[in-house]
């Protein structure tokens, strides 16, 4: 996985109709939905390209993220796309991945869902149409507290470390081993939402 921007590789046009926000180096940020040329339209001018040209910020700009999205983390290797990841073509299109094949003879390492008159359509993608992928990070525990797992089971988070205190609605202990929140067993228990605690 890495952590490149998430408009590294795409052109002005694939920028178009994203709402997102631009930090400047001398502090100033600026929010709005980026145009055909990858600006913040009758606002800023973020790169000096246009159209195809591909996308690069001006020198004055520290950082630019999308706003209002979940976050997600960017996949470069094809062979690391899991089911449910996002694929982006070379062309900006996005589909969800519905299976992965690691067979190399065929060059079509994912299957993606497409629109069309067949439900459930799929449809194997040549790897040389593969830009990158996209997955949702999952929400982890990220203050102190109570948390709920996907299963609904208790989780308290102290001092950095996570400890699952409750498995289904009785089963209590306080003597479970303590995780970190980026763990194997975090991960595999996430998304995770904050516990709402009620004075009986």
């Amino acid at each position: 996985m890495s952590e490149k921007p998430f408009w590294e590789g795409k052109t002005c046009k694939e920028m178009a109709g994203l709402h997102i926000k631009v930090t400047f180096k001398n502090g100033d940020v600026a929010t709005g939905v980026a145009d055909k040329n990858g600006d913040i339209k009758s606002a800023y001018v973020l790169t000096l390209g246009m159209g195809d040209d591909l996308f690069v910020p001006k020198a004055d700009i520290e950082s630019i993220e999308l706003v209002d999205d979940p976050e997600y983390e960017r996949i470069d290797d094809i062979h690391d796309v899991c089911t449910g990841d996002i694929f982006v073509a070379t062309n900006g299109n996005r589909f969800s991945v519905v299976a992965v094949d690691d067979d190399d003879e065929t060059d079509c390492t994912l299957a993606v869902m497409v629109q069309a008159e067949i439900p459930d359509f799929h449809d194997w993608m040549f790897n040389s149409n593969f830009a990158y992928a996209l997955r949702r990070k999952p929400k982890l525990p990220n203050h102190d507290g109570l948390w709920l797992d996907k299963d609904d089971n208790t989780w308290t988070m102290r001092d950095g470390s996570v400890q699952m205190t409750c498995i289904g609605a009785d089963d209590w202990c306080f003597t479970r081993a303590w995780f970190s929140p980026d763990s194997v067993q975090v991960l595999n228990a996430a998304p995770f939402r904050p516990a709402k605690v009620v004075e009986a």
